[in-house]
């Protein structure tokens, strides 16, 4: 599955005022990937660059203008300064039906297999520590001639610990759950702590009917609320959202707790870079933030890890089910 959604960063530049691509302007192209090296598909996105003033000129934007014609891309794994494997991404197609891009079908990079990096002995890292240190994306524009290059770090794979129960929560009085990173870093480089977490909730329960029932999935997310690699779920932090969430109908007799997902996802240290001077860097008259030669765009490569089928110890689903604050969300027990 792919997680890119998770850093939803847009990096444009401007070339005219009417949406004329590139008149009178060198061509720069804009990149975007978000790389996971441990996920089973990976996906590059190139444009051309442009400016728009609100999100509603996208009605006089043709989306096949954004792109380029011939194009190629590239993406190399690294051991210090030796090139080890080299693949090559497919051009294809997706979809996109809401968000700032314009609705519709657009093109799109991919690769549709594992990267192939080998994970050494585990020694003191519980995963094992990557063959590869560094990658490295190359995207060879023919259109125009020109090729972009940029180097993100392999992150080692990380650990998300439950510090209190294995597949249990708590979420009551002074035992909230806690959950930690290890610190994974960078293979090519330290460990310092991420600036930048964020934490994943997908709760999965049934709706019952007086003619059946339904299962559904509640989804939120947030950066908020780590303190040295540590999350505490505090039941605010948990039923809150939920209920936030969960639509209100007078043909809902019951619902039922089925299980609970949550999963971390941190990226590499240019991201964190980014996090940490975006607000003035946006704000001010430089060019778009990017670590890409010849091109505007962010490669950066991030680690996920997740746990699945969690449930609410009984303290907790009492909560959730009886509270005064939470009664109204008609958890049952059973």
């Amino acid at each position: 599955m792919k997680h890119f959604y998770l850093l939803s960063i847009l990096v444009l530049a401007g070339c005219s005022s009417d949406l004329d691509i590139n008149s009178g302007h060198p061509a720069v192209p804009v990149i975007w990937c978000a790389m996971n090296p441990y996920d089973s598909v990976q996906y590059v996105r190139v444009q051309k660059t442009f400016i728009i003033n609100k999100k509603g000129d996208w009605a006089n934007l043709n989306p096949d203008s954004l792109e380029y014609n011939s194009v190629e891309v590239f993406l190399f794994g690294k051991k210090g300064d030796s090139v080890i494997w080299t693949e090559q991404f497919t051009q294809t197609t997706t979809s996109r039906d809401t968000g700032f891009f314009p609705q519709g079908v657009y093109q799109v990079f991919n690769l549709d297999h594992p990267l192939p990096i080998k994970k050494g002995p585990p020694e003191r890292y519980s995963w094992g520590i990557p063959n590869t240190d560094s990658l490295v994306l190359e995207v060879r524009i023919h259109d125009i001639g020109l090729t972009a290059k940029a180097t993100a770090y392999v992150l080692r794979p990380d650990r998300l610990i439950n510090y209190v129960s294995r597949y249990t929560l708590y979420l009551y009085g002074s035992k909230p759950t806690l959950f930690k990173l290890s610190n994974g870093g960078e293979a090519g480089g330290g460990n310092p702590n991420a600036s930048f977490n964020q934490i994943e909730f997908r709760v999965h329960y049934k709706e019952y009917y007086p003619s059946g029932f339904s299962t559904q999935t509640v989804f939120w997310k947030t950066h908020e609320g780590f303190v040295d690699n540590e999350y505490y779920l505090y039941p605010i932090r948990f039923y809150n959202p939920l209920k936030m969430r969960l639509p209100k109908s007078d043909t809902i007799l019951v619902r039922r707790l089925d299980s609970i997902d949550i999963a971390v996802l941190r990226p590499n240290k240019f991201f964190n870079h980014y996090w940490a001077v975006k607000d003035y860097w946006d704000g001010s008259d430089r060019p778009p933030f990017s670590n890409f030669e010849n091109a505007y765009g962010m490669f950066f490569t991030y680690i996920r890890d997740e746990w699945t089928g969690m449930q609410l110890n009984w303290q907790a689903l009492d909560s959730l089910c009886n509270g005064y604050f939470y009664r109204e969300m008609k958890f049952r027990p059973w």
